[in-house]
């Protein structure tokens, strides 16, 4: 290996300690500079005015430039001592130059929100109201308690509460379900069940005639063999047979 290969290999590993020092002789200045005035701003008296608000601040700037003078009259007194501020200063220099949390994790920045989201579990929605209004009307005696309601939904209090916030169904104190009074929804608050058609029989209509839609006023007929027989609700002892 030659001279010129060795101190281009020595200088490649000893760049990052040379950038380590810069960064940090760059950063030291500027973080002394302003503890330095944040040091000296702390000891202005706001409650008095004028000069003797001042003072403090005043004599603690006094004091930093005495001692950075008896410092530099120390040092020239012993030059030996350079040495060691100069050390001192080194060591700052490192500390100071240490990279950025930001500058050190680039690399996991990016991937760690979306295993976060991924691995964050898909909260269910909150019961509708139709099915709020269905679970009520399910388990009222006469009213609901909203502990009672959570555990026919099989659901957390707090999620059940939640809904019927959302749905803008009153919740109140003192609502007796059974005889106990506890929190819940009382029977006047309930919303009306949605209405369906789905599955309820409908009256049987002769032919020719209207629908009633009150099945208990609606003639019933029955067709046997030969013969067709009208049950009028009206004489509930008489039957029509027509053959």
């Amino acid at each position: 290996m030659t001279a010129t290969a060795l101190l281009r290999a020595v200088a490649d590993r000893l760049r990052p300690v040379a950038d380590r020092l810069a960064r940090g002789v760059g950063r030291l200045g500027p973080t002394l500079t302003r503890r330095t005035v944040a040091w000296a701003r702390r000891s202005h008296r706001d409650d008095l005015t004028g000069l003797a608000a001042h003072l403090g601040p005043l004599l603690r700037a006094a004091l930093i430039v005495l001692g950075l003078y008896a410092l530099a009259r120390v040092v020239r007194a012993t030059p030996s001592l350079m040495w060691m501020v100069a050390g001192v200063a080194l060591f700052a220099a490192w500390r100071a130059g240490r990279p950025a949390p930001a500058e050190g994790g680039e690399k996991g920045t990016d991937e760690a929100p979306k295993e976060a989201t991924a691995e964050a579990p898909v909260e269910a929605p909150l019961p509708t109201r139709e099915e709020l209004a269905q679970a009520l009307h399910a388990v009222a005696d006469p009213n609901v308690h909203t502990a009672a309601l959570a555990a026919h939904m099989k659901l957390p209090a707090e999620r059940v509460r939640a809904a019927l916030k959302a749905a803008g169904i009153p919740v109140g104190g003192q609502v007796r379900m059974g005889g106990v009074p506890s929190t819940g929804i009382k029977a006047a608050d309930f919303p009306p069940l949605s209405p369906s058609g789905e599955g309820v029989p409908g009256p049987v209509v002769v032919a020719g005639q209207a629908s009633n839609n009150n099945s208990n006023n609606a003639p019933r007929v029955v067709t046997r063999e030969g013969m067709t027989i009208i049950h009028d609700p009206a004489e509930t002892h008489r039957h029509h047979r027509v053959a």
